[in-house]
């Protein structure tokens, strides 16, 4: 019986090779020389450096899509762009100028016939590259030049700056691309007037005027005061007279790990500013209310008096050599005044009253408030090269970088504004802790007053 069954099976096999000699072409479709019909109803929308044009299909069963033939300037490169059937409209982007030009469209079908052309006429609004000229703001800045732009159309852009040398000749620097409304700030120059050039190209390597300015870039130099032994005269402010509680900065100082490690030119392991253990920012320290025993509080501060005024460019932040510390910081924001930090006489000496003040915390009815009276100038978020977010992703060449100093520049719209005081906000170490290690930091810009 089991022979019989495998007989049949064999001739049926046998069969089916007779009838499928050869495989179908799935793909095989049927070619025509019959062109399809025009477009028809096109309609134009003008947009800034090109247009919209919407129109009525063919009702050709094999229409594969509708090809424009352009040229972006007259007795230019003639340029094509497709659409597919599937949608009515195409979309032109690229042009220079707000001129009136010819475009002409063809409907094309599956056999790549093609119909009689139809002629549009569209006139492109502003190109959203000299709209960016227009919004360009170029100032010195510590070092160099700083530009900024608005974007809003979020074009491809490179922003370019141009140098005179010492034989008159513009040289390019650097191209910062981008396609979001920014700032950039081109450093390297000493203090001295020269004259430069701001030059933005789009995509299609349209330019818009340039930007011709003499300038003469803000001297900077490395501005942690010290003592001539090389210590640190920068201030822990509210340490010493003990306010720092009611500022709801850190309190603490673990050791002999004081504040002036922060700037004393050693990021070596053991060498940093440790600002206290758990127990320093345990909310009793603050409010002095045995109910709030174990309740940790996030964000912690610190606030630095710089002993003098001072305007600055840039900072920049060193992790403590050999492996990454958990402790070393991820994310903080520093923010600037230069009025002196209210103090408990401001509050008529109601510690809950400058706790809401000065803080966000829910347990004493923070309100943040503080920040209407200060400025923020800088963000520290600290993503390494590789990108890792957590302590045990970071690479080998994650440390390195992290060791040789990450550096940050302050908001550069207020580069020539002085300050006295810093406010370091600890939002998160590594590990997304409350508690943050200051290895080694370097501030720079100018002194104002010495």
């Amino acid at each position: 019986m089991k022979t019989k069954n495998y007989l049949i099976i064999f001739i049926s096999f046998l069969f089916f090779l007779t009838q499928c000699s050869e495989a179908p072409n799935w793909n095989d479709e049927t070619h025509d020389t019959v062109s399809p019909g025009q477009i028809s109803n096109p309609i134009v929308e003008n947009i800034n450096g090109g247009a919209i044009i919407t129109y009525t299909l063919p009702l050709d069963n094999d229409l594969l899509g509708v090809k424009a033939i352009y040229t972006y300037l007259e007795g230019g490169e003639t340029l094509e762009a497709y659409s597919s059937a599937f949608v009515n409209s195409i979309k032109l982007v690229g042009f220079p100028n707000t001129q009136q030009r010819k475009i002409t469209l063809i409907a094309i079908d599956k056999s790549n016939n093609e119909s009689n052309p139809i002629d549009v006429t569209i006139q492109p609004l502003i190109p959203p590259i000299q709209i960016i000229r227009n919004s360009l703001i170029v100032n010195e800045t510590f070092s160099g030049v700083f530009v900024k732009w608005e974007n809003d159309t979020k074009a491809d852009i490179g922003v370019s700056l141009y140098v005179e040398d010492s034989l008159g000749f513009m040289n390019l620097d650097y191209t910062y691309f981008t396609n979001e409304s920014g700032n950039y700030s081109f450093r390297g120059y000493d203090n001295k007037e020269r004259k430069f050039k701001i030059l933005l190209r789009d995509r299609w390597n349209n330019t818009a005027t340039p930007l011709d300015t003499l300038l003469t870039p803000l001297y900077e130099e490395d501005v942690v005061a010290r003592s001539p032994d090389g210590k640190t005269s920068w201030i822990r402010y509210g340490y010493v007279d003990k306010t720092t509680t009611w500022r709801g900065d850190y309190v603490g100082q673990f050791g002999a790990a004081e504040f002036s490690r922060m700037f004393d030119l050693s990021n070596s392991s053991n060498n940093y500013f440790h600002p206290g253990l758990t127990d320093t920012y345990d909310l009793r320290r603050f409010t002095d209310n045995p109910l709030h025993i174990g309740i940790l509080k996030r964000p912690m501060h610190l606030t630095i008096d710089m002993t003098r005024e001072t305007k600055l460019s840039r900072y920049k932040v060193y992790f403590r050599s050999g492996t990454i510390n958990p402790n070393d910081p991820y994310y903080l924001t520093i923010w600037a005044t230069n009025k002196t930090p209210k103090g408990p006489a401001d509050f008529g000496n109601d510690k809950m009253a400058s706790l809401s003040y000065w803080t966000n915390w829910v347990e004493v009815g923070g309100t943040d408030a503080w920040k209407n009276d200060w400025i923020q100038i800088g963000e520290c978020l600290v993503i390494p090269p590789s990108g890792a977010t957590e302590q045990f992703q970071w690479t080998s060449q994650d440390i390195a970088w992290a060791q040789s100093g990450i550096e940050f520049d302050f908001d550069p719209n207020y580069s020539n504004t002085p300050f006295r005081y810093l406010r370091i906000i600890c939002y998160d170490n590594i590990k997304k802790t409350e508690l943050v290690h200051f290895a080694e930091w370097e501030f720079y810009g100018s002194v104002v007053n010495k």
